[in-house]
């Protein structure tokens, strides 16, 4: 932003990690999670008052060829096996039908994912595939960001599997786990670890009837749409990709190349939409998410609109049921 009006991080609607972050927005924006704070910084804290980089241009980054993009795929093969699936748990709600599931997943450990089953629409149902944004790891259950981001896209007919990864706040790391820097070897075996569990999840989809397999899409918040955006591009089987949220944050580089975004990002081949928003305080659009949609090939479209982080829900909720009309075929209802 080279104007407007500065925010402090971190209204009721935001992910934990946004309280920390500052935000421009237009002095006619208006929104509900807008207002004064009540809070109490610390002696140490500016206050937002730092100055902000007026001449901060959007960085162009440099992807591998092709042939060497399809060597890195050899780190994302896995044995198939049987899932010995089971359900946990049935929750019935006005407008779905929430199974908790458990299957087998890496080294015999248990997968746990939820899968959302539209009432009203027709069978076979279209999937939405869901990476969620990194608050899932901290503070949140993958089951409310996954009602509080996808539940619109439910009650307009098409079924939600929201894998739990290793690592969020139902399948914690072991208390030995450290952090890995981004450019380890253990992040990059992390980044491969969840992609085989979201593709462990569409093996499980495979097994059900009610369950359209040949019309899945990607949908990614800000983890799954930023440093994870390769999870989209190792799998195969996706029509449809969403990048809500998405960028390129250059805090995440230098990765190992075999689990590096800007690597990926322009092997991703179903159509792609980038939505965010204008006064993303996290991936600002100038630096982060300009840079990710000019990795990306064609076909993909971009979509911004007044709003934070996370777009409102009344103004993106319409336009990615519409991508999905467009990329899937619209919803049969009974």
């Amino acid at each position: 932003m080279t104007g407007g009006y500065a925010t402090t991080g971190g209204s009721w609607e935001d992910p934990i990690y946004m309280f920390s972050q500052f935000g421009a927005f237009d002095g006619f924006h208006a929104s509900h999670s807008l207002g004064f704070r009540c809070v109490r910084n610390t002696s140490n804290n500016d206050q937002g008052t730092m100055q902000i980089d007026l001449e901060k241009l959007t960085p162009s980054y440099t992807p591998v060829d092709e042939q060497t993009f399809k060597s890195f795929l050899s780190h994302y093969k896995y044995d198939r096996r049987p899932l010995d699936a089971k359900m946990i748990e049935e929750k019935d709600t006005a407008d779905w039908i929430r199974e908790k599931i458990a299957f087998v997943g890496v080294g015999g450990d248990r997968i746990m994912a939820y899968l959302y089953l539209p009432k009203r629409a027709a069978r076979p149902f279209q999937c939405i595939v869901y990476a969620p944004g990194v608050s899932v790891f901290y503070s949140t259950r993958v089951s409310d960001q996954a009602e509080l981001v996808l539940a619109p896209h439910i009650k307009s007919g098409r079924a939600v599997l929201a894998v739990v990864l290793k690592g969020a706040i139902e399948r914690e790391w072991g208390a030995d786990r450290a952090v890995p820097a981004p450019k380890s070897v253990q992040f990059r075996e992390e980044i491969v670890l969840h992609a085989t569990e979201l593709s462990l999840g569409i093996d499980y989809l495979k097994t059900r009837e009610d369950i359209d397999t040949e019309k899945l899409a990607y949908l990614g918040l800000s983890w799954g749409a930023g440093s994870r955006l390769g999870l989209a591009a190792v799998e195969p089987r996706y029509k449809s990709v969403i990048l809500l949220a998405g960028g390129i944050d250059e805090r995440m580089q230098p990765t190992q190349p075999e689990a590096s975004n800007i690597n990926f990002a322009p092997y991703i081949k179903p159509p792609k939409l980038l939505l965010n928003g204008k006064y993303d305080e996290e991936h600002p659009w100038f630096t982060r998410g300009l840079p990710l949609y000019n990795l990306l090939r064609e076909p993909k479209k971009y979509v911004l609109v007044d709003g934070g982080h996370l777009p409102p829900v009344e103004l993106r909720a319409p336009i990615i049921n519409q991508w999905l009309d467009e990329t899937l075929g619209s919803v049969k209802f009974q």
